[in-house]
């Protein structure tokens, strides 16, 4: 009997481990890796593309060069990560998750391609689009800093608000 109720312990344990980790795999890592493979140099020698590698894989950079650490906005119950900033809500004018991941059942290569192009396109706009003087965000990775100006998105920080009261 034990050897059944061990049986079916294991089950139920792996069951709740692949269903977890299954929620939170979503295209996003895509992001991090096509943007990590076209900005960071890991053996550069210049000065401010060292800076950026630093500051794009120090704890307040990887996840955060696209979106807001909720944590810090004073607002207690928002979603991880459902915030983006002024780089991250920039992107979204070229591809989507939504589009990434769809494109990705069909043909990942072609799905890497079209996210590597859209992150190329984003680094061409101004971080400030109502500042015609504000650097591009690829002028801001040169100088060694992160693209995403660490403000929350306004649209995006009422859609958090309304799905969190919506609970």
């Amino acid at each position: 009997m034990t050897k059944y109720a061990t049986a079916i312990l294991t089950l139920l344990i792996a069951t709740v481990f692949v269903f977890s980790s299954k929620r939170t795999a979503l295209a996003l890592p895509d992001y991090k890796k096509v943007f990590f493979n076209i900005y960071v140099d890991k053996t550069a020698t210049d000065a401010n593309a060292k800076a950026f590698a630093a500051a794009a894989n120090a704890k307040t950079g990887r996840c955060f060069v696209c979106h807001v650490n909720v944590k810090k906005l004073g607002e207690q119950g928002l979603k991880s990560k459902s915030v983006r900033n002024n780089y991250g809500k920039a992107i979204t004018q070229f591809i989507d998750k939504d589009s990434v991941k769809a494109m990705k059942k069909e043909d990942k290569e072609k799905a890497m391609a079209a996210l590597q192009e859209a992150i190329e396109k984003t680094g061409d706009l101004k971080s400030d689009p109502n500042n015609p003087d504000s650097p591009t965000f690829v002028e801001l990775i040169q100088s060694g800093k992160l693209p995403g100006d660490g403000k929350p998105d306004p649209e995006d920080l009422e859609k958090a608000k309304a799905a969190r009261d919506s609970k």
